[in-house]
């Protein structure tokens, strides 16, 4: 059967009245390898010693990589094809009890795939096994005791060794106890609570895989049965604990595999909540599954598509509201993936990604109209105000430098230079995108004040840079943090040259046009960096981002800075409390 399943998540789908979306993620493929593996784990014909096997498998995922989304769209479809049961953990969780959760969620969802209604006595828990189960379950042995035989169980532990202490016991009406008989009646107890416990669980495992059975015969579907728990990580650490404790030494029934989908990391910290800091979590959980299997995070592009309004970056939504960005790409997707470039090299988590897209998107919605932003100037700067908020005020305050000991000297190194330290190298070999057409700039370009100007040879076309030459060249300078030469540059608006007076926009075009010419082919041009980047500063002055302020920058990022965004982590910590 597990050869014939088909997944295909290529469209949306409604699942318990949500919509999912199609699979941005590319996580199907997993979903196919997975089906594969536990199918053959917990049903195959041609094993000779048991065809039906109990198995519990670990999906770990980090936060934010779509466990639960991944998770609703397999159990749903392989309904078509097995039994299953997909459980919330976290919904459950105000329950107190695990062993009550799966089960009941088990008939009812297996009953609906058996198509039987609420009375239909197969899908019936006995009324004896409900009581034992309820008389078995863990936590309430101390008040069966006290109920039972009239004493606290507790406080005979808690007594002192010598005999006079014990004799100071006294039952609930008052009176001296005779510890000899308390203590067989405790035993006692214990022994009938013990059998009570074994009886209900054989009972339990009898009937689940009866129901199971059921759906099989009733439906033509094939064993073994999928049960799904989702959330885990996302419980109270009592009640996650609980529910492996449940699934481990409950539902090994054969012919049912479990997916337990998990952070694992976080789960740690649920177990180390109820043992101690000193306890190994890692071990522990070990005991509880045959198998782990991590799913790897997404690109951070494709993450913050599934989390974030993006259509606040496509073209037609900035025409709308009026507002310019550089650089300009009317494809919503091309701009975020220089924001995931400029996110992705300052190394940020995926909680404080979000964090900060979903700032640059409030940052735009709330601009006035006619006003503009240099959008790779703000994610950096909120990337720093995020990592290092001393360093960002060093930095929107104009005049960063550092002194460092370089062999028998100290020097003193700008912006541009302290980028090169600051950021890895992988990152500094992420390329920015931008897509336009110089032409709708200008067809000509002047190279001096009183000379002609030359036709302009560069078409529409993608132009890439490098995000670290952005940073020396655009985002130092502007904040008066750069070499000299470089600042001059950039910012004089009028400079001598050859006898020629030579504006920043004409520098910038002679620049332009040498490129051009220098280039050994009619592609190279386009390919090159730095003619790029050149262009990117004729764009940038042209339109007149550089008289941005650092103030209105730094505007920008106070006002966006405080907005968070309320995601698992902090509803985990709500949820522990």
């Amino acid at each position: 059967m597990a050869g014939k399943v088909t997944l295909n998540w290529s469209e949306g789908q409604i699942i318990d009245k949500e919509y999912f979306p199609e699979d941005k993620l590319g996580r199907v493929k997993y979903a196919t390898f997975l089906t594969k593996l536990l199918a053959a784990q917990g049903f195959d014909e041609s094993r000779e010693d048991e065809q039906k096997r109990n198995y519990v498998l670990n999906l770990n995922s980090v936060w934010g990589s779509g466990k639960t989304y991944f998770l609703k769209r397999w159990s749903e479809d392989l309904k078509e094809y097995y039994p299953v049961v997909y459980v919330d953990a976290w919904k459950k969780d105000y329950s107190d009890d695990p062993l009550m959760t799966v089960i009941s969620s088990i008939i009812e969802q297996l009953r609906d795939q058996a198509g039987k209604s609420k009375d239909d006595p197969v899908f019936k828990v006995p009324r004896k096994l409900i009581g034992l189960l309820k008389a078995a379950a863990p936590g309430i042995a101390r008040g069966l005791v006290k109920r039972y035989v009239g004493i606290d169980p507790v406080a005979i532990m808690n007594a002192d060794d010598n005999a006079e202490d014990i004799g100071l016991i006294q039952g609930e009406d008052g009176n001296p106890i005779d510890m000899s008989i308390a203590a067989s009646a405790v035993v006692k107890h214990l022994i009938e609570e013990h059998d009570a416990k074994s009886e209900a669980i054989e009972s339990l495992k009898i009937s689940v895989s009866e129901w199971v059975e059921a759906v099989v015969g009733l439906k033509g579907k094939e064993l073994p049965a999928f049960i799904f728990i989702d959330e885990l990580d996302r419980c109270r650490p009592s009640y996650a604990v609980e529910m492996l404790e449940t699934i481990k030494h409950i539902f090994d029934i054969k012919g049912v595999v479990f997916v337990v989908a998990t952070d694992t990391e976080q789960l740690q910290h649920a177990v180390k909540a109820i043992y101690g800091e000193g306890f190994d979590a890692k071990i522990y959980l070990g005991r509880f599954f045959n198998s782990r299997y991590s799913l790897k995070a997404p690109n951070l592009e494709s993450f913050l598509e599934v989390h974030c309004d993006i259509n606040k970056f496509s073209g037609e939504y900035l025409t709308e509201i009026n507002v310019q960005i550089m650089p300009f790409n009317s494809d919503a997707k091309v701009t975020l993936n220089n924001i995931s470039i400029v996110l992705d090299s300052f190394g940020l988590s995926a909680r404080s990604a979000i964090q900060i897209t979903d700032r640059i998107v409030a940052t735009l919605s709330n601009m006035p109209p006619r006003s503009k932003v240099d959008i790779l100037m703000l994610a950096t700067l909120l990337c720093i105000k995020e990592k290092d908020s001393a360093l960002f005020d060093e930095i929107v305050a104009g005049g960063f430098s550092r002194s460092v000991f370089d062999g028998d000297n100290n020097k003193t190194i700008y912006l541009d230079e302290f980028f090169e330290s600051y950021l890895t190298e992988r990152s500094q070999q992420l390329k920015l995108t931008m897509y336009f057409d110089p032409q709708e700039y200008s067809a000509l370009l002047k190279k001096y004040t009183h000379q002609p100007p030359v036709n302009n040879p560069y078409r529409a076309n993608c132009y890439e840079f490098l995000f670290i030459d952005y940073l020396k060249e655009i985002f130092s300078p502007h904040f008066g943090s750069g070499k000299k030469t470089r600042v001059i540059a950039l910012f004089s608006r009028k400079t001598q040259t050859r006898g020629n007076i030579q504006t920043p926009l004409e520098k910038i075009s002679a620049e332009i046009i040498d490129v051009y010419e220098d280039s050994s082919s009619s592609e190279d041009f386009y390919l090159n960096g730095i003619s790029s980047m050149l262009w990117f500063k004729y764009i940038h002055i042209n339109d007149e981002y550089d008289l941005i302020s650092n103030d209105e920058y730094s505007d920008f990022v106070e006002l966006a800075s405080p907005l968070d965004w309320m995601g698992e982590e902090e509803l985990l910590d709500k949820s522990e409390q």
